[in-house]
């Protein structure tokens, strides 16, 4: 065997119940608990189900979340949480509202746990991100992985297509970078392999059906939950930065930046890539280019962004690729400033 390290988190993780079933199943012994939770005002019914529960001491309900977690909100949330002293952080929603918890538990003493509402996979990672000043910035820190995670598939059921649609797609970028990823291993691999599937074959049916039926959210939830997983264990490339950059710095949404960039960013990549890689994505994606493929199924699901369309504007395609070339991080095609400025123009 090829030696390779391999590092995995203390989570636990519930598949299938009821969100209310599962936090009660799952409360410390003996105590009552308070309990914070951060979820925006469409969840309130459901928060205030949550403080109906046996043992619920009290539920403190923060409910403004924002995308890319601006540090003024940061700030707004740890005022009202500080003197509360939740025992418990509660995360119900999709990235923006499990990402300020994430930064809340590096500022007050607090357990995180996590609901997701979406397909967006950061209640399985240890990164977190804070924009401040027109500028995001993405750290890692085990100290934000949440400790016990809630997959409730009635929580994404009723997303509308246009939310579930580009969430997937965010889901599948995860894995599509991890293939390639120089922290990859037989275990990476293996589950990315079965995200890549799942998440191809679910946007697949959604495209037939043009419903998101039970079965196809359990089918993307599934593969979600991996993206996230792997997402967690291995580093990201020019992909992920890229999304970061324009979504922090330039306000694009997160969603359908990463959605919009996957099959740009997997050409730019293609020609550098191994025979093992490409066969990866071969097989999950079937016979073809897989960048066609993933383009074709966007057109296809109505998906197919541009970043004028996002609302990039031109002259600011330079300033995303002078952001990217200041950074460092393992990509397998090198970093060339003209090819960056080709395939974001190509996006644009």
């Amino acid at each position: 065997m090829n030696p390779f390290s391999y590092k995995t988190h203390a989570v636990k993780v519930v598949f299938g119940k009821r969100t209310l079933e599962a936090i009660q199943d799952n409360f410390p012994e003996g105590k009552s608990i308070k309990l914070g939770v951060i979820a925006s005002k469409r969840n309130a019914e459901l928060v205030n189900e949550i403080a109906k529960l046996d043992r619920v001491e009290a539920v403190f309900h923060f409910d403004k979340v924002a995308q890319h977690v601006p540090m003024s909100l940061v700030d707004e949330a740890k005022s009202f949480f500080v003197d509360k002293k939740p025992d418990i952080i509660f995360c119900l929603g999709g990235g923006s509202a499990i990402g300020l918890g994430k930064a809340l538990v590096l500022e007050i003493e607090t357990e995180l746990w996590a609901a997701p509402s979406t397909y967006s996979g950061s209640e399985m990672t240890n990164i977190y991100g804070i924009s401040h000043d027109g500028v995001k910035t993405v750290k890692r820190d085990d100290r934000v992985h949440p400790k016990f995670v809630i997959f409730d598939p009635y929580l994404s059921l009723g997303m509308p297509l246009e939310l579930a649609i580009p969430s997937a797609f965010n889901a599948m970028a995860h894995l599509v970078e991890a293939v390639y990823s120089i922290e990859g291993n037989p275990i990476t691999d293996n589950l990315t392999s079965l995200g890549l599937s799942k998440l191809y074959s679910g946007l697949k049916e959604l495209k037939k059906k043009g419903v998101l039926t039970p079965e196809i959210n359990q089918e993307l939830l599934f593969g979600a939950y991996i993206g996230g997983k792997v997402l967690c264990e291995v580093s990201m490339g020019l992909h992920h930065k890229a999304a970061h950059v324009l979504g922090g710095n330039f306000g694009l949404e997160h969603s359908h930046i990463h959605t919009l960039l996957l099959p740009y960013v997997l050409e730019y990549q293609w020609e550098y890539l191994d025979d093992l890689q490409q066969n990866l994505y071969n097989e999950a994606f079937g016979f073809g280019h897989p960048p066609s493929i993933i383009r074709d199924l966007q057109e296809n699901l109505g998906v197919a962004y541009d970043l004028q369309g996002l609302g990039l504007k031109q002259e600011d395609i330079t300033k995303a690729v002078d952001y990217l070339m200041a950074m460092t991080y393992p990509n397998p095609a090198p970093m060339d400033r003209d090819k960056l400025i080709q395939m974001l123009t190509k996006a644009f």
